[in-house]
């Protein structure tokens, strides 16, 4: 009866409430102090307080991060909804194929993740470390080089798409809407309204391509996972 008149009839007396329930006035006390409550009174007070936090207007403070949160969900959506449809496929079918290396270099947080996010699900996936000419030097027609690259654009970031391109690897990159200078050197271009200072468009984008690739690897990849997330158990617990 509580729920289904929620939240009026908790402020009605004891003796109604107990009527309308068809229970007897010392029960509805002792569902209250089972509920942690004091007594009916506090119980009262407590359901006063919820709803008075529930009904409070946001302050100016509540307004601008709702207005920034609402900003950053339209970004992403547009990210995700301007994306070339080839690119993508592209971009899914080199990632998935468990033949060929996958190596992540550029734009630190974003690389990690989505080394993280591949690595958990497809073997040969290897982040680009700082100097990077050690892990890149060997490349070949076979591998793939994802470039993160957002503005302030970095020269080395370049450089080693073009050199990856030379060794004829294929190179995905993951850039701004104003496209890196590294887009000359790609194979797939995967641009979003992210910026140093903004990065919930490139991280919904990182996380759209690692579900598609999920997706095309299958029970090979949900199996995967399921064995590296069962390893970190393991770890964690000791």
């Amino acid at each position: 009866m509580l729920l289904a008149d929620y939240p009026a009839a908790g402020f009605e007396t004891v003796a109604r409430l107990a009527l309308r329930a068809g229970v007897s006035g010392p029960t509805v006390v002792r569902f209250a102090t089972r509920l942690g409550f004091q007594g009916f009174p506090d119980f009262q007070r407590g359901l006063r307080t919820e709803t008075t936090a529930a009904g409070r207007s946001p302050t100016a403070r509540d307004a601008a991060m709702l207005a920034s949160v609402d900003d950053a969900t339209k970004a992403m959506v547009r990210t995700v909804a301007g994306l070339p449809p080839y690119d993508v496929q592209e971009a899914v079918e080199l990632l998935a194929d468990r033949r060929r290396q996958v190596y992540v270099v550029g734009g630190s947080l974003l690389a990690g993740y989505l080394h993280q996010l591949l690595a958990t699900v497809r073997p040969g996936v290897h982040v680009v470390g700082a100097p990077p000419v050690a892990t890149v030097a060997d490349l070949t027609s076979r591998d793939v080089l994802v470039v993160f690259d957002l503005p302030p654009y970095e020269p080395v970031v370049t450089a080693l798409a073009r050199y990856a391109a030379k060794q004829h690897a294929k190179v995905v990159l993951f850039t701004a809407a104003g496209l890196s200078p590294a887009a000359a050197h790609a194979e797939v271009v995967l641009p979003s309204e992210a910026s140093p200072r903004a990065l919930t468009p490139a991280v919904a984008l990182v996380e759209a391509i690692a579900g598609r690739v999920l997706e095309r690897l299958g029970r090979e990849g949900a199996r995967r996972m399921e064995q590296a997330e069962a390893l970190a158990g393991d770890l964690a617990t000791g």
